[in-house]
């Protein structure tokens, strides 16, 4: 019977161990409980904190692409702008050579001709003589100038009523 003890005895330590093992089990998922539940929410704010994060990542995507587009398209303008700058630029450098051989054909009519000449000469002669005349006047008008002062206003009666 001896062994049979033994037995018993080992049996109910068997089972006091796992009612221990279980009584720990059962602490363990209660202490565990709460953090889990902490963990759960932390989790949802950074899933709350993401979405608003991918959300304005999109929305500054929308906008980069705009600008995009929009610097894209005043660089087109610009461009047909400086296009057309320079085909001003080629006009004037072919009008002032235009202008200069005109100028150029004028010069050697003048010269080659003597009654061209003559005319010119009295032309230059006149334009010269009327500058000397608007000069003279110009000095007859600054010197005949001079102070007038107002005479002293007239004294007003006040009268009484």
């Amino acid at each position: 019977m001896d062994s049979i003890i033994w037995l018993y005895i080992a049996l109910g330590i068997i089972v006091l161990g796992l009612i221990v093992a279980v009584v720990g089990v059962v602490m363990l998922l209660s202490g565990i409980k709460e953090p889990m539940k902490e963990m759960k929410g932390s989790a949802d704010n950074l899933k709350g904190r993401m979405d608003k994060l991918m959300l304005e990542t999109t929305h500054l995507q929308h906008t980069t692409n705009e600008l995009k587009e929009d610097i894209q398209q005043k660089s087109e303008k610009v461009a047909v702008l400086v296009d057309g700058a320079k085909g001003t630029i080629n006009s004037v450098i072919d009008m002032n050579s235009v202008v200069r051989s005109i100028t150029t054909g004028i010069s050697k009519k003048v010269e080659d001709d003597p009654a061209n000449r003559f005319q010119v000469n009295q032309y230059s002669n006149n334009a010269a003589g009327l500058m000397n005349y608007l000069d003279k006047k110009k000095n007859q008008d600054q010197t005949t100038a001079t102070y007038n002062p107002e005479p002293p206003a007239t004294q007003q009666v006040s009268k009484k009523y």
